[in-house]
């Protein structure tokens, strides 16, 4: 057995490979809190395994499209694969905004990890896109009543506006073209996009937060007092696969039990009053105190000022004292997490109320 692993270590080279697992170290030590970001990773390549091989059996067309993801539940494998693909989407935006909100509270931001923060905030717009290009792909009522909604929403920005509806809808409204153009962007540019931004930060992972002894000696890292500089693999590589088996596990319960949703076909006679996902119905509630014109303000302005303010935090906390800091990460969090929860809340609360 040592002399295949021999041969095919001299033609791939692969401990060479996990040599970098096996020497760099964790400045500050394991944590179980690390584990997120490889959460986040994991759930990604699910997404991209389980995404390729349905699109075996997909046909992104109007009069075909619900028909071939009906075709997909009714085998076993179709119905388990398909109910995966569904939750571990949800799964990956929970996991990826706890990520962030680790980053934020621990000032994992700080120099000269600056980069590290901007790529991973960026990618979490990115990955909500990816999901929502997704939601009408099955043809369903529901879902494309709902990208009619985001595409009025995108055609009310001022310049750009109609440029974006018709990348997203492959025209004025939802027609032939929507569900060839949102297969193009949610199989083709977002994958190509998010796997891009995840590879450099990666990169920028791998240089300032993953240290070699030496690394960590020379450049003065400061370090957990009296304890021991432990290697990546296996001491935090144990955690990341313990957590993400469990993540993973809940993921297959729910596609195993529940399976995907799969709504009505399309019908414009259909009369309904479609809701966003529950990731944007803070948006959708703070819309509601709006009136047309100034709709804009709420779902392009404010969610851009906002993320153009979380971009310069590691700018603003390298002008700011440490207790200050501390202050406004804490504001920041509990102010976000409060502000969301209300408003998502009672959103749900409204249409849980209204008896029609």
């Amino acid at each position: 057995m040592k002399q295949a692993f021999d041969w095919l270590d001299s033609r791939l080279g692969y401990r060479n490979m996990t040599h970098i697992l096996r020497t760099r170290v964790l400045p500050h030590g394991p944590s179980w809190t690390l584990t997120s970001g490889g959460c986040v990773f994991a759930l990604l390549l699910i997404q991209c395994v389980t995404g390729l091989l349905l699109m075996a059996s997909y046909s992104p067309s109007s009069l075909t499209a619900w028909a071939s993801v009906h075709f997909i539940d009714q085998t076993l494998a179709g119905r388990f694969l398909r109910g995966v693909h569904h939750f571990a989407s949800h799964a990956l935006i929970i996991v990826f905004f706890l990520h962030l909100l680790r980053v934020l509270i621990t000032a994992a931001f700080r120099p000269p990890r600056e980069l590290i923060w901007v790529t991973g905030l960026l990618l979490l717009p990115l990955v909500i896109v990816w999901t929502v290009t997704g939601n009408p792909l099955s043809g369903g009522h529901k879902g494309l009543e709902q990208i009619k909604i985001e595409g009025a929403i995108l055609g009310s920005t001022p310049v750009l506006g109609p440029a974006l509806q018709t990348l997203l809808l492959g025209g004025d409204e939802v027609g032939n073209l929507t569900l060839t153009h949102l297969n193009f962007l949610h199989v083709g540019l977002m994958p190509l996009v998010v796997l891009s931004l995840t590879g450099l930060h990666l990169h920028q992972i791998y240089r300032h937060s993953v240290k070699t002894r030496e690394e960590c000696i020379a450049q003065g890292e400061e370090l957990e007092s009296n304890a021991p500089l432990l290697t990546y693999f296996p001491h935090q590589s144990a955690r990341n696969v313990l957590v993400q088996g469990i993540i993973i596990g809940i993921v297959v319960y729910f596609a195993w039990t529940y399976g995907a949703p799969l709504d009505a076909p399309a019908d414009d006679q259909l009369v309904s009053e479609p809701r966003p996902e529950w990731y944007f119905r803070w948006l959708f509630e703070l819309r509601r105190h709006f009136t047309h014109s100034t709709e804009p303000l709420v779902t392009m302005v404010l969610p851009g000022v906002l993320m153009a303010f979380l971009l310069i935090i590691p700018l603003l906390d390298h002008w700011m004292s440490h207790r200050s800091s501390i202050i406004l990460r804490t504001i920041i969090v509990l102010g976000g997490l409060s502000g969301w929860g209300w408003l998502t809340y009672q959103s749900f609360h409204r249409d849980y109320s209204d008896p029609s």
